[in-house]
């Protein structure tokens, strides 16, 4: 399995979009991941509080890698996010995402969004997701 996350960790450094926000990634395993990414300025609405926008897509990030680190090209078919509080300019996110289940066709996603400030976290959000797979290789020199 090892070989399906150097796949997927490699697909990743390709994202223009996550590398343009500051996502790093920070931990991978077959069945979870976490990232992170500080807010900056630029991420901030009409009210200087950050963008929904943004969050989501540390989030949808999160589910592109772990969605696919089964050397399983696999899309988006759900995501639901509540968001649960707004967080304060210029900290850090952290998301921690965890595979719910998987079968040959869909697996099911769950991913808490936290703020974290002066060592302390606070939940941001929760997103719920599906994809499809659709059982063609990301490498097909690599067994699936």
């Amino acid at each position: 399995m090892q070989e399906h996350l150097k796949i997927v960790k490699k697909q990743f450094e390709k994202d223009n979009y996550a590398k343009s926000l500051g996502i790093v990634l920070d931990k991978l395993t077959d069945d979870t991941i976490q990232m992170h990414m500080q807010l900056r300025e630029d991420m901030l609405n009409m009210y200087k509080r950050p963008h929904g926008g943004v969050i989501y897509s540390l989030a949808d990030a999160a589910f592109s890698v772990l969605g696919n680190n089964k050397n399983n090209i696999s899309v988006g078919l759900d995501c639901s996010i509540t968001y649960h509080a707004s967080p304060d300019p210029g900290t850090i996110l952290i998301i921690e995402g965890k595979t719910l289940s998987h079968s040959r066709r869909t697996a099911s996603f769950l991913f808490n969004v936290y703020m974290e400030k002066e060592g302390a976290r606070t939940l941001v959000a929760t997103m719920k997701s599906v994809s499809y797979r659709t059982g063609k290789p990301i490498d097909p020199n690599i067994k699936q």
